[in-house]
């Protein structure tokens, strides 16, 4: 069974095509995601002509690789406290179809655990911790944030 593409949390900040083209950037990066956004046909149906044709297929490329924000990664705090979902994060549609991509969920797995190590040591909840913190220490473990 494939499941492409399943339930996303909504956080204070949502991942947009916006992002995607980098008409708009995030403050608080915590990786990069580059990968075209792209969503697979929706249904596929035959014309009156007796042709099956395809509906819904989106391929938009991504010309360079664009940040991703640490408040992607957790929900908004009244709903859920100190709980990361770097996998279902908060992004719409069709900027999920370029973030989905496994190296990028790898890249925020590491700057979950990295954010969730810190606010244990802080004693912060994960929405009050030092981004600064978070920054400097994902750096200095080398991960690339712009």
């Amino acid at each position: 069974l494939y499941i492409r593409e399943a339930r996303r949390m909504v956080s204070d900040y949502v991942m947009t095509q916006h992002h995607c083209e980098r008409l708009e950037t995030v403050e608080d990066p915590v990786g990069l995601a580059a990968y075209g956004m792209d969503s697979h046909n929706v249904q596929r149906y035959v014309t009156q002509d007796g042709f099956a044709s395809n509906e819904g297929n989106v391929q938009a490329p991504v010309k360079d690789p664009f940040p991703i924000s640490y408040q992607n990664i957790f929900p908004k705090k009244e709903r859920w406290g100190n709980l990361l979902g770097p996998v279902c994060l908060s992004a719409s549609h069709i900027a999920f179809g370029s973030i989905r991509m496994e190296p990028v969920f790898m890249v925020l797995g590491q700057s979950a655990a990295t954010a969730a190590a810190l606010a244990i040591n802080e004693n912060k909840d994960l929405h009050n911790l030092d981004y600064q913190l978070l920054k400097n220490q994902l750096l200095k473990d080398r991960q690339r944030l712009e």
